[in-house]
């Protein structure tokens, strides 16, 4: 016997509370999935999404033994709120911002490595932005691209730092760096000692290939299509684990491999008929206006990229 259809009334700050236990279930991929992120048991999560059930009168999701799964109704309920909690923190952004001092929410996502890209400086823009940004609610996550630009695109995230494999036409995209990327394997590799002259395309057919789970530009799409079996990751961290195991070969930025290579662990493959060159940029979403948080990061960030190289490690970098 199906819900009785309530009519909501005024949205009432229960109901946000609801509806922002709702999305995290829904972002998690179910209720056990988000125990951790929302720092309460299944049990209890369970109880909440019947409450927020029965104030709006429909079933929202499938949950039990069979797994988890939305109705079209919680579909709706999903997207509505999105929508809504979108709208409340561009509210809050504008009420809170004034010509003076900078306040509201600024949530960044960026690759997981990125660190060791010493084009992006992103230590020494984290470091300036904090003098300006103090009273700034702000959110760092590390994320996969895909995720990163799924994020962007439902307004979860201000601003996206990462490889750009593709482009959405509902995003924009400015140049940060250009990365190098080259065909690695670990010691314990059978062909770690084989010369390069020695080592033939059908041999690296035969290998396990660390694959990137999310889409790739057309230098790794060429490898990813040609190599026999493969495996997938969807992080930089993944595929460097799997790589020093000794039993794959993947793709991994030369400045992070080069901690293992200066070591002896791993080597390159063929450099010069395997390379990948992977470009980093600033990502936002189009036509959405930007906070003063966020347009004041982006700020730092470009004046960072744009410093000349020489130096530039031990280099403050100006927050006016």
């Amino acid at each position: 016997m199906g819900q009785r259809k309530v009519k909501l009334g005024r949205v009432t700050d229960v109901d946000l509370r609801l509806l922002r236990i709702f999305q995290t279930v829904v972002d998690c991929g179910g209720l056990s999935a988000a125990e951790i992120d929302l720092g309460i048991g299944r049990s209890t999560i369970s109880t909440h999404i019947a409450e927020l059930e029965g104030r709006l009168g429909t079933r929202l999701c499938q949950r039990g033994r069979s797994g988890f799964a939305l109705t079209n109704s919680g579909k709706k309920i999903y997207e509505a709120s999105l929508g809504l909690m979108k709208s409340l923190d561009v509210f809050r952004n504008e009420v809170n911002e004034n010509e003076n001092a900078m306040a509201g929410e600024l949530n960044i996502g960026i690759c997981d490595n990125v660190i060791w890209d010493k084009e992006a400086q992103l230590p020494q823009v984290f470091q300036a932005f904090s003098a300006i940004g103090a009273e700034v609610d702000l959110t760092l996550y590390v994320l996969s691209p895909d995720e990163i630009e799924r994020r962007l695109v439902d307004g979860r995230l201000h601003v996206g730092i990462a490889c750009v494999m593709h482009k959405l036409a509902s995003l924009s995209y400015e140049h940060l760096f250009d990365e190098m990327n080259y065909l690695y394997c670990g010691r314990e590799h059978p062909l770690f000692n084989v010369p390069d002259s020695e080592i033939t395309t059908a041999d690296l057919v035969r290998s396990q290939y660390v694959k990137k789970g999310y889409a790739v530009n057309s230098d790794l799409q060429q490898a990813n299509t040609t190599m026999g079996k493969r495996v997938v990751g969807f992080h930089v961290e993944a595929f460097a684990l799997l790589i020093l195991s000794g039993r794959y070969i993947g793709f991994l930025p030369e400045h992070y491999a080069s901690i293992w290579e200066e070591k002896g662990e791993v080597r390159k493959l063929h450099p010069k008929s395997y390379e990948a060159v992977v470009n980093f940029s600033i990502m936002t979403a189009q036509g959405r206006s930007q906070t003063v948080a966020q347009a004041a990061f982006l700020d730092i960030l470009r004046k960072a990229t744009a410093t000349p190289r020489v130096g530039r490690d031990s280099a403050a970098i100006a927050v006016a």
